[in-house]
């Protein structure tokens, strides 16, 4: 079943008219038929079935039913990455969205081999938060996750959470996994693929960012912070 987000607040026997992107995509893409059962949530992130009517490619709702569930993630998880190529950071979107992410930031490092600029492209940005929207509604989710401009490593101070963790493989370092405190929201920075200089794991210890690690095989940048959120989202739900 579909499911499409909506910008205002929904309610049993509500009828409205769809995006024309929306429109587009049932009447003309997925070609839907009159009476269609789709899943609308709403701007405060509840989630509603609702049935379709087409007129001359328009497509109007009748909101039938409020669904109860529970599908976001217990903890909340604010993923930094460094900025890596393009077709790869596209990719990373769609999964870590999946996975439950909260808020994603992307960081410019020494190491980095993309250079990103805040402000640069905002084309781009547009087409980020369009990945991310479609992969929260095929993945049912409640949130569109946030994304923002590119940062530098001292402009990650602004997004630390309750838990702060960098995944960074030095001497008597714990497992992300075994982080035992109750986890209610959590930040995890994620480095390029050529590693942190060491230097900026010294300004990140001191902005009180943990050295944590994600097991014993290395991993590339965008396998790591899928492998980060998993645990996390894990976690969390074994808190429950």
């Amino acid at each position: 079943m579909q499911q499409y987000f909506v910008n205002q607040k929904l309610s049993e026997g509500m009828q409205f008219e769809l995006t024309q992107e929306q429109s587009h995509h049932i009447a003309t893409v997925l070609r839907m038929k009159q009476g269609k059962t789709i899943r609308l949530v709403d701007i405060t992130g509840v989630p509603f079935y609702a049935s379709v009517s087409i007129k001359d490619k328009i497509v109007y709702a009748s909101v039938t039913e409020m669904i109860v569930e529970e599908r976001e993630p217990a903890v909340k998880i604010t993923l930094a990455i460094a900025l890596i190529k393009n077709d790869r950071f596209e990719w990373l979107l769609e999964k870590v969205t999946e996975c439950g992410v909260s808020r994603i930031i992307p960081f410019i490092s020494s190491r980095c081999v993309v250079k990103g600029r805040p402000g640069q492209n905002q084309r781009k940005m547009q087409r980020f938060h369009k990945i991310i929207t479609e992969a929260a509604e095929q993945s049912y989710r409640h949130h569109i996750p946030e994304i923002f401009e590119p940062v530098s490593i001292k402009q990650l101070q602004r997004f630390k959470s309750d838990i702060n963790v960098v995944a960074y493989e030095k001497e008597n370092v714990h497992q992300l996994g075994d982080l035992s405190e109750p986890l209610c929201n959590v930040t995890v920075i994620i480095g390029p693929e050529g590693g942190f200089e060491s230097s900026e794991i010294d300004i990140l210890n001191q902005m009180g960012f943990e050295c944590v690690s994600l097991g014993k095989r290395i991993l590339r940048s965008e396998t790591a912070a899928i492998a980060a959120c998993i645990t996390l989202t894990n976690l969390g739900e074994n808190d429950e």
